[in-house]
């Protein structure tokens, strides 16, 4: 009995150590990122730093975890017009280090940053220069379901939170059924033929561009149970393909989903269009389904947790006679989303986001 109780002495006593002086590494988390690599991180960041290309994507993902209100020091700036979203949710938010566009890893650096942020699916030479500093850098894809729904649960993962993550997981794959099943019967007689156009002026320049496949504009049509028209002309496998009206007309599609750059007034830019000799000889135009997406203070048709609510409403517009589609309510959907992953009430999202919808 001396020996057993000996034993447990010793055993209480190493845990204590154990506790004060943990093995370095032994609580380590490991994380598969959007580029296929394997990052290791001693602890729970608690400096978290996002950078790279449309820095607004990782950061919306971000502030669905409560704890990137104390954990975010900083991030890069792509323009000057301040996230109007991410103030209603952080209104701390002027108070982070914010970095000019394109900063170099010395900038980056000098936040003392232990995890940085960006979006790719590739590494590239910042992370590689970032990792020459010490400093790792998670990458976050976000432009598929499947890959968004891998990167909420790397965040919980970041943040120590998985619970948070499951939770946000389960919501994206319970809203991707409800659209299985609407279109599940729908699209029995055929699919419609859809077309995803984005609208943009660069100055005097206008353009009309169509998604590569692995866009998430691409995949909000298929999910929606939509037949892309324009993939088989596509030649870029990222970004946005420049087509012209005779591709338009030569598609003619069933259904034309319009997007419009963030800094031209959509409503306006349709109108423009329903009115265009050219564009009425469209069937989209003819049938009155040539449809602008919905856009508040951000798009519903980005690769931003939004996009869920651009695949719901696409499923409501591509079958709207499908049974569920007449009780698929967007905006109490709109409600719900907000509410669950950004723990806004009802009255603050009608105030601050409904009201500005397109």
């Amino acid at each position: 009995m001396e020996r057993i109780n000996r034993l447990f002495c010793l055993g209480i006593v190493f845990c204590l150590m154990w506790a004060l002086h943990p093995v370095p590494g032994a609580w380590a988390i490991e994380i598969t990122d959007a580029a296929g690599r394997r990052i290791v991180l001693d602890k729970l960041p608690e400096r978290i730093v996002v950078t790279g290309n449309a820095p607004f994507i990782p950061l919306h993902m971000l502030y669905m975890f409560d704890e990137t209100r104390e954990r975010l020091k900083g991030f890069e700036v792509k323009v000057r017009k301040p996230d109007e979203f991410l103030i209603l949710l952080d209104p701390e938010l002027g108070s982070k280090q914010t970095l000019y566009s394109n900063p170099g890893p010395e900038s980056v650096a000098a936040l003392k940053p232990d995890l940085v942020i960006s979006k790719a699916m590739v590494e590239g030479n910042p992370a590689r220069s970032l990792k020459s500093l010490g400093i790792p850098v998670l990458y976050l894809g976000a432009e598929n379901p499947d890959m968004f729904l891998a990167d909420i649960k790397n965040l919980g993962k970041v943040f120590g939170n998985p619970e948070r993550a499951d939770t946000i997981v389960q919501y994206y794959r319970d809203k991707l059924s409800l659209i299985h099943e609407i279109v599940g019967t729908a699209a029995l007689g055929g699919k419609p033929r859809v077309l995803v156009l984005e609208y943009s002026s660069r100055g005097k320049h206008l353009s009309l561009s169509v998604p590569a496949r692995a866009w998430i504009q691409t995949q909000q049509a298929i999910i929606s149970g939509g037949s892309p028209v324009w993939l088989d002309s596509l030649n870029l496998q990222d970004g946005w393909q420049v087509t012209g009206f005779e591709q338009i007309a030569a598609w003619n599609s069933d259904k034309i989903f319009l997007t419009v750059w963030y800094r031209l007034q959509g409503t306006e830019v349709i109108n423009r269009l329903y009115q265009d000799s050219k564009w009425r000889q469209l069937k989209a135009v003819q049938q009155n389904t040539l449809i602008l997406f919905p856009s508040e203070i951000f798009g519903w048709d980005a690769a931003t947790p939004r996009w869920i609510l651009g695949a719901l409403w696409m499923t409501k517009m591509t079958y709207p006679e499908a049974q569920g589609s007449h009780a698929l309510d967007i905006k109490q959907t709109a409600r719900q989303f907000f509410k669950i992953l950004y723990r806004m009430d009802e009255a603050e999202v009608d105030r601050h986001i409904l009201s500005r919808m397109d």
